[in-house]
């Protein structure tokens, strides 16, 4: 989307960009276009957008019923109140809107009425009759934009029998007619060129006429790009537009030759910059081979030029595994459904957890630790992989990690290190994966005739502690790698009594512990916002029950004199939720309630010992983290990075030089995937959004945009979906397509089997 004011401007090479030259040579290293080609976003203008049409569905947004057809056309219902549909247009100009629709036949009869508006701006007004009725609308320049524009389509009534679809209109055409082509330049909407094409090995862009490439990315000052070659065929014309942050946006068009056209200033502080290639015309086709990105290096020495660049990320020094020759024990401690805004260290007001606070004082404390998912297996998947969900594959109930899938556990097991994972989630099986790479895999459950209950942390420390002094007898001389997963504060909320009479004295658990998500949904008013606190109270006891339990884990690290030879990490899958966005317990939703988790990380010989990191991290951070302090290469194919580069003092073994003070925004992406759709979020300094994908477009609105700072809570969304994307949602959705394209999909989904044991386990938590 290329927002009249959201735009810098690509300039002629002869103009403004010569003039924003440093006035020192600035070293400045080449990404290819292969490096970030995969966060670019085109545009083909088509003028046919039929609602029954299966071409026309991804243009559809909120309001809509499925596609559906009658003896003489396809066709899809509009929603009441109001249905929304985006086009592109590559230049703004005046048009005719051609819509074709009927009304629901409503009980008595009656007129109804549609209103139009273009990117928030009313256009007209017109009745609908109960046969196919064409209406038409014109449309001013000045109303539309170049890039994505929003059509909204509001009624005066629809149909509102309960149980039944509200029902407007039915729509089986709409037109986009150019009613002039702009300029002598611009092709008419209602033709439908191809797409431009990219061919990342070449470098090369070739841009049909009607269509454009756009992009927005994150920039340092200084950053350019160019192209080698240009050439054009037939009347199409290469305009440029860039646009700093909320500057206006600034055009020009190109004719020929070589390119080197700067994007940011020196002046400036490194910021989001959006740019886009577009070619108006009727026919032909623009082409730059040779395309690529300069950005300032950050070595003192120009990159080399055929070097593999990673897009638009620092290079990042790597960091020797300890002082000394010896490899750590690598210890993971992860609690289930923990919120790290349940923990005294990341500000909780109750005394929750005393012994993780102690371990945090002597650790490094991140305080913005992300989860990947909003529910176990992924989660915990995305952990013992590195890899985010919609690559390991375990994202729906019966999904499996793939057995491509190389576990951390398998690369540490062939480095030489010694393997355990101790779980009481049914989630967390070897009939999932998360056997792989693991000699000893422990599932703990209670069986009582037919019902399974799962293990309380203290209960699993006997069995941690029986292997513990049994592995002291075999005298190993590997380094361990150890997985413990505690479940104390999922649902079923039944704390110790102890805990119980600490932080829940007059609440009822049997009353309040263990309803199904249906029950609770069904609850309102104030018995919701009672049965939320009695829920609150038990979780809370859960946590520090289950915070007794890590603190006696600990202390046998250090009776075993392992504790000053371990690094330990203590977190969590995911979160849990209570009424903060109408909901309860996790894995429907992808908000902060869910993903924000503890991260909290003590290294051996005290380093950063008592540090807090403000810097965000994530779950694939992990094993990336763990894999260089066991010593181990690492892995192009893991997303994530080694932690300890965002500590000042961590010792490094690189000759390169510091990294740059201001570095790219970090971005997290968090998935979730149900039987109704699918979900991903991402967030960038402040800025989150919220996406819905695959999924039916009455639920709900399919973008949400929030101000983590402003807006904490996520209660107020900036995103207006009667306006076209602002560029913060095209920053994070480019960034979202280049992590898919690097690291996405691997292989096709695997499902496992679950035997009634299994099936019985699951139940027990809620699933299934």
């Amino acid at each position: 989307m290329l927002k009249p004011v959201a735009f810098l401007a690509l300039v002629t090479v002869a103009g403004w960009a010569t003039s924003c030259r440093a006035p020192t040579p600035v070293p400045l290293e080449r990404v290819p276009l292969a490096g970030f080609a995969a966060a670019l976003r085109t545009m083909a203008e088509n003028g046919v957008l039929d609602p029954g049409e299966p071409a026309s569905r991804t243009a559809l947004g909120e309001g809509w019923g499925p596609a559906e057809r009658s003896a003489a056309t396809r066709f899809s219902w509009g929603a009441g109140p109001l249905s929304r549909l985006s086009f592109e247009l590559v230049a703004a100009r005046d048009l005719e809107l051609r819509l074709r629709g009927w009304s629901y036949p409503f009980a008595g009869g009656g007129e109804q009425r549609v209103r139009l508006a273009v990117n928030g701006e009313p256009v007209g007004e017109a009745a609908v009759g109960p046969t196919a009725t064409e209406l038409r609308f014109s449309v001013e320049a000045s109303r539309v934009q170049a890039g994505e524009n929003i059509l909204e389509l509001r009624y005066a009534r629809w149909n509102d029998r309960p149980g039944e679809a509200p029902w407007a209109v039915a729509w089986d055409r709409v037109r986009i007619v150019a009613a002039a082509p702009a300029g002598g330049g611009g092709r008419p909407a209602t033709a439908a060129p191809g797409p431009p094409r990219i061919d990342e090995t070449a470098g090369t862009i070739e841009v049909p006429a009607g269509t454009a490439l756009a992009g927005t990315f994150e920039l340092a000052a200084g950053s350019r790009l160019a192209w080698e070659r240009f050439e054009r065929r037939g009347d199409a014309r290469l305009e440029l537009a860039v646009a700093i942050g909320e500057e206006a946006e600034r055009r020009s068009f190109w004719t020929g030759g070589a390119g080197d056209l700067q994007l940011t200033d020196f002046a400036r502080p490194p910021g989001l910059v959006s740019f886009a290639l577009r070619a108006v015309g009727t026919n032909g086709a623009v082409t730059l081979t040779g395309v690529h990105l300069l950005r300032p290096a950050s070595d003192p020495e120009p990159a080399r030029q055929d070097a593999p660049l990673e897009p638009l990320e620092p290079a990042e020094p790597v960091i020797s595994a300890l002082p000394g020759s010896r490899r750590p024990n690598l210890i993971v401690y992860l609690i289930d459904t923990l919120r790290a805004d349940h923990l005294g260290c990341y500000g909780y007001v109750l005394p929750t957890s005393p012994r993780s606070d102690r371990f945090a004082a002597g650790s490094t404390l991140f305080r913005n630790g992300r989860a990947q998912s909003s529910w176990t297996k992924p989660a915990v998947a995305s952990v013992l992989t590195g890899l985010y969900p919609v690559a390991h594959g375990a994202e729906l109930r019966q999904q499996r990690i793939h057995e491509s899938v190389e576990t951390l556990a398998e690369r540490l097991q062939t480095g030489g290190y010694e393997t355990a994972l101790f779980t009481t989630n049914a989630n967390i099986t070897a009939r999932f994966g998360f056997a792989q790479g693991f000699e000893t895999f422990r599932f703990l459950k209670h069986r009582k005739g037919r019902k399974h209950e799962h293990y309380d942390a203290a209960e699993m420390n006997v069995e941690i502690f029986a292997w513990l002094a049994e592995r002291e007898r075999r005298k190993p001389t590997r380094p361990l790698f150890l997985f413990v997963h505690t479940l104390d504060p999922h649902d079923p909320y039944r704390p110790r009594e102890e805990y119980r009479r600490k932080f829940a004295a007059a609440v009822d658990v049997e009353a309040a512990c263990c309803a199904r998500s249906n029950e609770l949904a069904a609850l309102t008013g104030s018995a919701a916002e009672q049965r939320a606190a009695d829920a609150v109270a038990l979780y809370d006891a859960e946590i520090a029950q289950n915070d007794a339990a890590f603190g006696d884990f600990l202390d046998e690290l250090a009776r075993r004199g392992l504790a000053a030879s371990s690094a330990v990490l203590l977190t969590a899958d995911h979160g849990e939720e209570f009424l903060d966005h109408g909901g309860w317990k996790h894995g429907f939703t992808l908000y902060e309630e869910m993903l924000r988790i503890p991260f909290v990380l003590r290294l051996p010989a005290g380093v950063a010992a008592g540090r807090t990191v403000a810097a965000p991290v994530d779950q694939v951070d992990i094993a990336p983290t763990l894999l260089a302090l066991a010593g181990l290469p690492p892995s192009s194919e893991l997303p994530g990075r080694d932690v300890r580069i965002l500590l000042d003092d961590a010792p490094s073994l690189s000759s390169r030089s510091p990294l740059p003070p201001a570095l790219p925004t970090h971005l997290s992406f968090a998935w979730l995937a149900r039987p109704g759709g699918r979900w991903v979020s991402g967030v960038g300094g402040s800025s989150k959004l919220v996406r819905q994908s695959e999924a039916e477009p009455l639920l709900r609105p399919g973008r949400e945009l929030y101000d983590l700072v402003r807006d904490p809570r996520e209660r107020t969304s900036l995103f207006d979906p009667a306006q076209p994307p602002p560029e913060r949602v095209r920053w994070l959705e480019g960034g979202l397509a280049s992590a898919l394209a690097r690291f996405g999909p691997r292989a096709p989904a695997e499902e496992a089997e679950i035997d009634p044991e299994l099936d019985r386990s699951l139940r027990a938590l809620g699933y299934l």
